[in-house]
């Protein structure tokens, strides 16, 4: 056991080496292209060992708090990304500091630092979704593989033993105890005995890393007999608790020691995650409403008041986060009409003037919303906000359909971009709609976002049947 500590030390090591090799390659690059071309801007930047030395030193600090993870068992390409994202940050501002400390009032290489910083951060996740392409083939290949047994033979201990099967994540199942009959058939093929027969097997058997298992409550005593066993032989124990209540992807939590389970995982209740989505949304929003708004804004002022009289904007009550209202902006596409708060826009609807069509199937009407978003009533990506008539009618028609409302509605969202946008015809329509929102609400990562993101320029300039 000590051994394969061992190896997991040296795995992470070499990751690390490989990490600051690729930084130094960066850096010389860096400077020799800036001296060959801009060589006047390169003598500014000083000596190139000590802002190596300077720049290894940074990354080191980053490293130590957020080390890689690509060395991890199970781990989504998302979740590099934002290692990545992280740990070059946080050596910007550490490279920042030392420089502005070892230099005093001498000139700042900000432009250097910056370049050094933008080419090596898409660089260091190509390098470590390679490295982990090799961990994997190297893992399916029996090598640099886990030895593990599980126990129980309860639905989430053969959800967990589905999951660790897959040869990509290097776990090699030794096999299974439990009790009586199972009714997984894999399972029968690979019982290795009773649950009294664990701790006899484990003392005959010295290669085994981890253990995850099911075991009820009143057999207390073989809980902390297999915890014990685990705790002197370093191997790392895993309870696999029989909690899912609500049939669905939870969230466990804690009230001081106490665990507590949520019906669902939000990723977006967490701090961090919130702050990003935020800086990310005002960051976008503000250079939207800074570069493009103004001259789009008095181009389509011009048209609206040509071609329909009344006013440029048109603002209406919406359902927003937690249910809030808050007033939705939008380039008016409609001759002014009673029914604006009623009716949904149909595919040749009277209502729309010709330029006003066009604003709805290009996405123009929809600009003012950035100012929603900027105010932080909306958010770029999100499930898109409803009438209050609407949100009353279908919340007693679908279930669930008020779930939506625990993000901030968007601009865009997964399910306009999966073919649930514009009118509603149907309540089955609206349904996959709301599966859809909350499929967004419980797996939103910030790169599902940018690819929603991307997703919709797209299908504004291919166009899109339901944009109406």
């Amino acid at each position: 056991m000590a051994t394969y500590m061992g190896k997991e030390s040296t795995l992470k090591g070499c990751i690390m080496l490989i990490d600051i090799a690729l930084l130094i390659t960066v850096i010389l690059g860096v400077y020799y292209v800036e001296g060959l071309y801009y060589t006047p801007k390169i003598a500014s930047v000083g000596s190139l060992p000590a802002l190596i030395a300077i720049f290894v030193a940074s990354f080191l600090a980053s490293y130590s708090i957020y080390p890689s993870l690509i060395q991890k068992r199970i781990v989504k390409s998302e979740d590099v990304a934002k290692r990545v994202t992280t740990t070059c940050l946080l050596m910007f501002l550490f490279v920042s500091m030392l420089l502005q400390f070892t230099r005093g009032n001498s000139s700042f290489p900000r432009s250097f630092l910056l370049t050094v910083i933008i080419i090596y951060t898409p660089l260091l996740f190509a390098e470590r979704l390679s490295v982990r392409k090799i961990f994997v083939l190297l893992r399916s290949k029996k090598r640099n593989v886990k030895n593990i047994i599980l126990i129980g033979s309860e639905m989430s201990v053969y959800d967990v033993y589905k999951t660790l099967s897959n040869p990509e994540y290097g776990y090699n199942i030794k096999g299974i105890f439990y009790d009586g009959d199972s009714e997984f058939e894999e399972f029968k093929s690979m019982k290795l005995g009773e649950t009294s027969d664990i701790y006899m097997w484990l003392m005959e058997n010295n290669d085994i890393n981890e253990i995850y298992g099911y075991i009820p409550a009143e057999k207390q005593d073989t809980i902390n007999m297999i915890g014990k066993f685990a705790d002197n032989h370093l191997i790392r124990f895993y309870y696999i608790p029989v909690i899912n209540v609500f049939g669905q992807k939870i969230s466990m939590e804690f009230v001081d020691s106490t665990p507590i389970i949520a019906k669902r995982e939000e990723p977006l209740a967490k701090p961090l995650n919130k702050a990003m989505k935020r800086a990310f949304d005002i960051l976008v929003s503000s250079m939207v409403l800074i570069l493009i708004f103004p001259w789009l804004f008095v181009f389509v002022a011009i048209m609206i008041k040509i071609k329909s009289p009344g006013p440029i904007f048109f603002k209406q009550e919406r359902t927003g986060l937690d249910g809030k209202i808050f007033f939705c902006y939008k380039f008016r596409s409609m001759k002014v009409n009673k029914d604006a708060d009623k009716i949904q826009a149909t595919k040749d609807d009277p209502r729309k003037f010709p330029f006003g069509d066009f604003m709805r199937k290009t996405n123009i009407d929809e600009f003012p919303q950035f100012i929603n978003v900027f105010k932080g009533d909306m958010s770029l990506v999100g499930p898109r906000p409803h009438m209050l008539l609407h949100t009353e009618e279908y919340s007693k028609l679908i279930n669930r359909f008020m779930v939506r409302h625990l993000a901030k509605p968007g601009i865009t969202g997964l399910a306009q971009v999966t073919g649930f946008r514009g009118e509603t015809k149907y309540i089955d329509q609206m349904e996959g709609r709301v599966k859809k929102d909350i499929e967004y609400i419980e797996n939103w990562t910030f790169f599902l976002d940018i690819k929603i993101m991307v997703k919709t320029v797209t299908n504004m300039f291919c166009g899109e049947k339901n944009a109406y």
